[in-house]
């Protein structure tokens, strides 16, 4: 018999349910719903023992009527199967720096966390575990993290009023950590007032062993042997990525010691009278301005540089016009694996291509999977990492679209989008614990595991 069950809303590819159908948790999930079809597919494909039924594509099909009315909370009762644990990564794009930042005012996403709360309502779950991007507890949504925090204490369920972020690369790995930063917001809530509403958010935290860092995460460990990758040109870097990463290798190199600044290198702006209006954003200005700075200081060297042809190793003969805008653009954050001009190599570290340019890290954990195409690229490998790979970064199985048949560009959208099974574990401990379950404990993993 299960330990508890519970209903896996917005569920993506189901990491919700990987998570607490470990055999250390004991869940059984009575009820999916993802309006994605590649992602519902995925879904069906791995969890093979759920009913087709209990797999619904759209959350407002039990919520709503066909009229668009609120479905009434007696008929709602009967719709939604009983659970003890309701989860929800519900959608972040109104909340999400990369969109418009809507909040609930989204028209066609931002209302769903209501189409939540009608089933919290009907069905009174024990628990209620919510993710969302970090922003939605940022300074733009206050409001909307209010009415999160209030509708559930309206409902008679503790929770805490700060936020609780989260990322795996701040998990050890026997916590389930992983390589990867993915800063996430966790709303853990217990229903009735005897759980302490801070518990999970006090112990379930975000750096739960002081003594174990970050920065202990080799990338390399987590990576597939070379041999093993099939149809590897895949993942290879194209001629031209090859020769935007050539042209700022040489970049890096000819800068001397400690000068390489940590701010956004725009090449477009090495100019020596910056050209600012005064409507341009302080942000902006800051940057332009730095950048010119920067570039008197190094005048020589930089108008050299500029003048030079890349990719010819290649077949290409580019020069620095000839790149992509985003690409002219150059993010350093690899000091302290490389301090000085010497150490620097671009082979030995981890790149991102990003829309606000080439970003660069020390080769030890991995900017957040994203469901647009960014996926990273292992410096040393010259090539950027594969959907088996991405998959392991967050915590499910490899095989995950070879069973279901998935492009890689529809993996990496759906791991962009997925929650982490790890965190969620992490999460889900403790506030399993706050109200006296010990589903998940930590003692029974271990026993499990030996």
């Amino acid at each position: 018999m299960p330990e508890f069950r519970f209903i896996d809303l917005f569920a993506g590819i189901g990491g919700f349910h990987h998570a607490l159908s470990d055999p250390a948790f004991g869940g059984e999930c009575v009820l999916a719903v993802e309006i994605d079809e590649e992602a519902r597919r995925v879904y069906q494909a791995t969890f093979r023992d759920m009913p087709e039924s209990a797999v619904v594509r759209d959350i407002r099909s039990l919520t709503r009527t066909p009229k668009g009315l609120d479905t009434s909370l007696s008929v709602l009762k009967d719709l939604v199967p009983d659970h003890e644990v309701l989860c929800a990564g519900f959608p972040c794009q109104p909340f999400s720096k990369s969109g418009a930042q809507l909040g609930v005012e989204d028209p066609t996403r931002g209302t769903l966390f209501f189409d939540i709360m009608q089933i919290i309502r009907a069905k009174r779950p024990e628990f209620v575990v919510l993710e969302n991007v970090r922003n939605l507890a940022g300074p733009r949504h206050q409001d909307t993290w209010a009415t999160v925090i209030d509708s559930l204490r309206g409902e008679g369920y503790t929770v805490a009023g700060d936020p609780l972020v989260l990322s795996p690369h701040q998990l050890p790995p026997e916590l389930g950590g992983r390589p990867q930063i993915r800063d996430r917001v966790y709303i853990l809530a217990k229903r009735g007032p005897k759980a302490d509403p801070l518990a999970p958010a006090n112990s379930a935290s975000r750096r739960p062993d002081p003594s174990w860092s970050p920065d202990s995460w080799r990338i390399e460990d987590w990576l597939d042997p070379e041999d093993s990758i099939r149809e590897p040109g895949r993942y290879r870097l194209r001629a031209e990525e090859l020769a935007w990463i050539e042209a700022w290798q040489d970049f890096v190199q000819m800068i001397p010691d400690d000068t390489l600044p940590g701010f956004p290198i725009w090449a477009d702006a090495f100019v020596a009278d910056p050209d600012i209006s005064e409507d341009t954003p302080k942000w902006k200005a800051q940057f332009l301005q730095k950048n010119s700075d920067f570039y008197r200081q190094h005048r020589r060297l930089i108008n050299t540089w500029k003048r030079k042809r890349w990719g010819r190793e290649h077949g290409l003969s580019l020069v620095l016009d000839d790149f992509p805008a985003s690409r002219r653009k150059f993010e350093w954050q690899a000091r302290k694996a490389q301090p000085s001009a010497a150490d620097r190599d671009l082979w030995q570290l981890v790149m991102h291509f990003r829309p606000s340019g080439i970003r660069v890290k020390p080769p030890s954990y991995l900017p957040a999977l994203v469901a647009i195409t960014q996926t990273s690229v292992i410096g040393s490998r010259r090539r950027k990492i594969t959907p088996r790979e991405a998959a392991r970064l967050q915590g499910m199985p490899e095989d995950v679209f070879e069973v279901a048949e998935v492009g890689d560009q529809a993996a990496y959208k759906q791991l962009g989008n997925a929650v982490n099974v790890g965190v969620v574990q992490h999460a889900a401990r403790h506030l399993f614990a706050s109200g006296g379950r010990n589903w998940g404990s930590l003692d029974t993993a271990v026993a499990l595991a030996v």
